[in-house]
């Protein structure tokens, strides 16, 4: 009976230790990492993913990935973010994102930035653009995950 239950134990163990070490170091790096300002994140992890085998390696998983994105002033003196998302699947992808502004001391603007839908074809790239309400020079951060 003891014998059962100490092999009942390690079974247990070996079944936990085999669940925690399934985050690669580059995982837990990628989803605790400082996102700073001027910057796109996926929130989503299953759109982008960054393991030790690169964009190639038979791990990845990088469904969608930004080309570009930046933060330049409108007529009126306000400032639009755009973010050119590329989609490297063979159907196409809804997704969501949104944009927080900061001040350049870094206090955030706006209370709740609101989410908004982007399609993405197929093996192509969509554009994503937000637009400030505030006509000081701002920073920013769009978040990208998958449309709900």
């Amino acid at each position: 009976m003891k014998t059962l239950i100490v092999s009942a134990l390690l079974a247990a163990g070996l079944v936990v230790t085999g669940c925690q070490s399934s985050m690669s170091k580059e995982e837990f790096q990628q989803r605790t990492e400082d996102t700073g300002y001027n910057t796109v994140i996926f929130t989503d992890y299953d759109l982008n993913r960054r393991f030790k085998d690169g964009l190639t390696g038979p791990d990845n998983v990088m469904r969608l990935s930004t080309t570009g994105h930046g933060i330049e002033r409108t007529d009126t003196g306000t400032s639009q973010v755009w973010v050119e998302l590329r989609n490297h699947t063979d159907f196409n992808y809804m997704v969501e994102a949104r944009t927080s502004f900061y001040s350049q001391s870094g206090r955030p603007l706006d209370a709740r930035p609101v989410w908004r839908r982007i399609s993405v074809p197929a093996n192509a790239r969509a554009v994503y653009e937000e637009k400030s309400v505030s006509t000081d020079r701002l920073q920013y951060r769009v978040e990208v995950r998958q449309a709900r």
